[in-house]
């Protein structure tokens, strides 16, 4: 079943497609708005970063996000499941789970990533994820000052360590079976840093609170809350491959980025932002990029109307 032609098809419904949705709304721009509705994020107890909006729910800001883009009529918000995506010779279009195709001259995806608590080999992180253990201490360090922390990881630890000392001088280093690098391992103890280098048998908490790390040997060792150093997740959805999205090469952290700061891809007319673009990006980045991203946007549109109605008055 075809639905109408949009200015733009939005794929993704966190802060950076929420914001997009709304910059779009502002700019009248007809747009068609889809989210699956099933975030990554929901599995924490609160989202912190975001001012005026620091330790709410990610439901709560998905809830006003929605209440808000109401009073913009060319906006239109489709609660589903985009299941494909192609290029067309005018754009692009995008078919819901549904059986809803869309099409549009524009199209930003916002998708996020993924996360894959499978590849920690961490048993019991299902338990702890997002409410004592976390991957951003940025977002969730604050909550957990001063703390017993174990940081989970062994990859960039040399970088990671000194960063958590902003919140807590109480931390030992899990490396779960991966041995450290010798002169990292020393710096580390050095400066009062234990490294557990046993693999880790299981996770103990209570009512998602981390209480202990068990190693494989037996040992228990108390701990109240922690951090995972390893990267662990991907795209949420493959959209950019297979619209043929070429990835630029890896920045500074080691990631590969889908497209450049302001959205833009090989791809003309194809936009990325958020973690979908960069990997992680932050609550309060992603609303940055998702909302830039559509301003941008909007100047293409008025400057090719523009055009035409010079062309039509010759």
């Amino acid at each position: 079943m075809a639905s109408q032609h949009y200015d733009l098809i939005i794929i993704g419904g966190g802060p950076a497609g929420q914001s997009a949705a709304l910059i779009a709304g502002r700019t009248r721009m007809k747009t068609a708005f889809i989210n699956a509705e099933s975030p990554g994020n929901f599995v924490t107890t609160a989202s912190h970063g975001f001012l005026t909006r620091d330790g709410a729910h990610p439901s709560e800001l998905l809830a006003v996000a929605k209440e808000q883009l109401r009073k913009y009529p060319t906006v239109n918000y489709i609660a589903g499941k985009v299941s494909e995506v192609a290029r067309l010779a005018g754009g692009f279009s995008a078919t819901t789970a549904q059986g809803v195709t869309m099409t549009a001259t524009r199209m930003l995806i916002a998708t996020g990533h993924r996360d894959h608590l499978d590849q920690l080999d961490l048993p019991g992180i299902e338990d702890v994820y997002g409410k004592s253990v976390y991957p951003c201490p940025f977002c969730d360090g604050y909550e957990h000052s001063d703390e017993a922390l174990a940081i989970f990881g062994h990859g960039a630890i040399e970088h990671f360590v000194p960063m958590m000392r902003i919140w807590s001088r109480d931390m030992i280093v899990f490396t779960n079976g991966n041995p450290l690098d010798a002169k990292v391992k020393a710096e580390l103890q050095a400066k009062g840093v234990p490294v557990e280098e046993a693999g880790v048998a299981s996770l103990r908490s209570t009512g998602g609170t981390l209480t202990h790390v068990v190693l494989d040997d037996g040992r228990e060792i108390a701990r109240q809350s922690g951090f995972v150093v390893e990267e662990f997740s991907s795209p949420a959805t493959d959209f950019a491959v297979r619209l043929g999205v070429i990835a630029n090469e890896e920045n500074d952290w080691g990631m590969s980025e889908l497209a450049g700061a302001n959205g833009t891809t090989n791809i003309p007319g194809l936009y990325i932002v958020g973690d979908a673009r960069m990997g992680f990006a932050g609550i309060a980045a992603a609303v940055s990029e998702g909302g830039f991203c559509v301003e941008m946007i909007a100047h293409e549109v008025a400057m090719e109307r523009w055009a035409v109605l010079l062309e039509e008055s010759k």
